[in-house]
C-alpha cells in the first residue's frame, strides 16, 4: 500500500514539474530578426527602415507594434534620432528631413546608424548597425538630334572633402500600376558621370509625360539612394479601338468552317430520323 501511494506521489511530482517546464518555455520571449536599411531621396531627405519578423509553428511573421529607437554615432558619441513603431509589415520608419541634422562622418565617409529594440514580455532584445557614404545623385534630359539622352552624376560627400562616384551602377525605372518597371542600367565612369538612351518605347500620360527614377539599389556603402524627375518623351498613351472578335478554335466564337460542318452533320442526322420515320409509317400502312 505504501508503495503504491509512494509511486502515486512521485508520478504527480514528475507530471507537474513537466506541465511547469511546458508554461516557464511557453511564456519565454520570442527571438525576433531585425533588418536595416536606409533610403536617399529627391529632396536629400532620408529614411531609416527597421523591418522586424518572428516565426513560429506556422512559419515566419511580421511583428507589429515595437518601439524602435534610432540612434547617430561618431564613434565617441551616441546621437538618439527618435523612434517609430513598427506597422503591419513589421517596419519602423523614422524620417530625417534635410538640413535638420549634420551627419558625423569617419575619414572614409562613412555615417554609422544604429537601431535597437530593447526587449518586452514578448519578444527578446535586437540591435543592428548601418553604416553608408553620404552620396548624391543628379540626372538631366538632352536631345542630341534623334537622340534622348538622360545624363547623370553621382558625388560622394566625405568629411571635409567631396569625390565622384566612379565604377558602379544605376538603374532607371518608370512608376507602373504594381511596381517600377526598369529600363535601363546605367554605370559611372571614373568621374563619376554616364549617360543612358532613353527608350523609345515607353508609354506615358495622355501628353507623353513620364516620372524618371534613376536608383541606387542595396548597395553596401551607399544604401538605397533615388532621385527623379518628369520628362516629356515618352509615347502619349491613348485609347486604342479594341479589335472585332476572332474565330479561332480557342476563343469564344467558333470558326465559320466548323459552325458550316456541324450543321451539315445535325442535317444528315436528323435527315436519316425522319427517312426512318417516314419508312416506318409506309410499312404500317403497306399492311394494313
Amino acid at each position: 500500500m505504501k508503495k503504491s501511494i509512494t509511486y502515486t506521489i512521485l508520478i504527480f511530482l514528475i507530471i507537474s514539474f513537466s506541465h511547469a517546464g511546458m508554461l516557464a518555455q511557453d511564456s519565454e520571449p520570442a527571438d525576433i530578426y531585425m533588418e536595416f536599411s536606409t533610403w536617399k531621396y529627391n529632396d536629400l531627405s532620408r529614411s531609416l527602415l527597421a523591418k522586424i519578423t518572428s516565426d513560429n509553428d506556422e512559419g515566419e511573421y511580421f511583428v507589429e507594434g515595437l518601439s524602435v529607437q534610432f540612434r547617430l554615432t561618431n564613434g565617441e558619441e551616441m546621437l538618439i534620432l527618435g523612434n517609430a513603431v513598427s506597422n503591419t509589415d513589421g517596419i519602423a520608419e523614422f524620417n530625417i528631413a534635410d538640413g535638420t541634422i549634420e551627419y558625423p562622418k569617419d575619414e572614409e565617409g562613412y555615417i554609422y546608424f544604429t537601431a535597437s529594440f530593447d526587449g518586452s514580455d514578448a519578444y527578446w532584445e535586437a540591435e543592428e548597425e548601418l553604416m553608408v557614404k553620404d552620396v548624391e545623385l543628379s540626372i538631366t534630359f538632352e536631345e542630341e538630334g534623334d537622340d534622348k539622352l538622360v545624363y547623370f552624376e553621382g558625388v560622394i560627400f566625405g568629411p571635409e572633402e567631396e569625390w565622384p562616384l566612379a565604377d558602379d551602377d544605376l538603374y532607371f525605372y518608370i512608376p507602373r500600376m504594381f511596381s517600377d518597371m526598369k529600363i535601363a542600367d546605367g554605370w559611372f565612369e571614373e568621374d563619376g558621370t554616364g549617360y543612358i538612351d532613353f527608350p523609345t518605347t515607353v508609354i506615358g500620360d495622355s501628353a507623353g509625360n513620364v516620372l524618371v527614377i534613376a536608383r541606387l539599389e542595396d548597395h553596401y556603402d551607399y544604401g538605397n539612394v533615388e532621385v527623379s524627375d518628369m520628362i516629356s518623351w515618352a509615347t502619349p498613351k491613348r485609347l486604342i479601338k479594341a479589335e472585332g472578335p476572332v474565330r479561332e478554335l480557342w476563343t469564344p466564337i467558333a470558326p465559320m468552317w466548323m459552325i458550316i460542318t456541324l450543321i451539315i452533320m445535325l442535317a444528315g442526322v436528323w435527315g436519316h430520323y425522319i427517312y426512318a420515320i417516314v419508312q416506318l409509317i409506309g410499312i404500317r400502312r403497306s399492311k394494313n
